[in-house]
C-alpha cells in the first residue's frame, strides 16, 4: 500500500462565491446598452413598474417642483430591481 505524501496532496479549494456586486453592475450595464425588450428581465421590470403604479407617480412628479427627483427614482427602482432579480436567480 502506498502512503500519500502530504507535500503532494492539494489542499481542498474553498468554494468560489460569485461577486454579486460586480455581477449586478455588469447585468445592469448590459441591460442599459442593449435594446432587448423581449427578455424575461425586461418583462419582469415592466410588470413591477406597472403593478406598483410607478408610471403614474412619475408622471405626476414631472409637473411639480419634484421633477428632478423622477430620474433618481427611476435609477433607484432599476438598481433595486436588478439586485432582487439577480439574487432570486442565484
Amino acid at each position: 500500500m502506498l502512503n500519500d505524501n502530504p507535500a503532494r496532496v492539494a489542499s481542498p479549494e474553498s468554494p468560489v462565491e460569485p461577486d454579486l456586486k460586480k455581477l449586478k453592475c455588469d447585468f445592469l450595464d448590459v441591460y442599459l446598452v442593449t435594446d432587448n425588450t423581449d427578455s424575461a428581465f425586461h418583462e419582469a421590470l415592466e410588470d413591477h413598474i406597472f403593478e406598483n403604479g410607478l408610471i403614474h407617480v412619475w408622471l405626476r412628479k414631472l409637473y411639480t417642483h419634484k421633477a428632478d427627483q423622477v430620474q433618481l427614482d427611476m435609477q433607484d427602482v432599476l438598481s433595486d430591481f436588478v439586485s432582487d432579480y439577480i439574487e432570486a436567480k442565484l
